[in-house]
């Protein structure tokens, strides 16, 4: 038969610990498989749904770590330390955007950069200097490419 609400109340409370004690020891993949069985159980648990929240912060998830919050707080709205879970979370999410941001400027040099047209022949020099090794790589995979043919086409023969 089915197991009784208070089987389950304790064997969703085991998983939650074991969770737990996986999420103090940096081993997130294992405590989300934990977590993700006590929410087989009780799929309403908004301690289980706290706790994968962290364990998906723990992994770098922001999104997916506030949407569990988000879950949570609709089941309990009160939730002090869902609440404040939830701040710190979006706080994160922020400034890991931000960071990002940072990044693709740097990647695609957009930082501090004027016009894009060169207004001197230096510029324009510079512009052809980074061009040159693109340029070149292009001829190179063309050459592979054509080299490649050729022992294939030779093997078929």
């Amino acid at each position: 038969g089915e197991a009784s609400e208070e089987m389950k109340d304790l064997q969703t409370k085991s998983w939650c610990n074991l969770a737990l004690s996986e999420l103090k020891q940096s081993k997130s993949d294992s405590g989300l498989t934990a977590i993700n069985r006590a929410l087989e159980i009780q799929p309403k648990s908004t301690k289980a749904l706290y706790r994968k929240g962290k364990l998906l912060q723990e992994k770098g998830e922001y999104e997916e770590a506030e949407k569990c919050l988000k879950q949570a707080l609709q089941l309990e709205p009160d939730n002090a330390g869902c609440k404040q879970f939830l701040k710190e979370l979006t706080s994160a999410i922020i400034k890991s955007k931000q960071r990002q941001q940072r990044m693709y400027k740097k990647m695609f040099n957009l930082e501090d950069q004027k016009e894009a047209t060169p207004t001197t022949e230096k510029e324009g020099a510079t512009w052809l200097e980074g061009a040159i090794p693109m340029i070149a790589g292009a001829v190179a995979v063309g050459a592979l490419a054509v080299a490649a043919y050729g022992g294939i086409k030779g093997m078929m023969q």
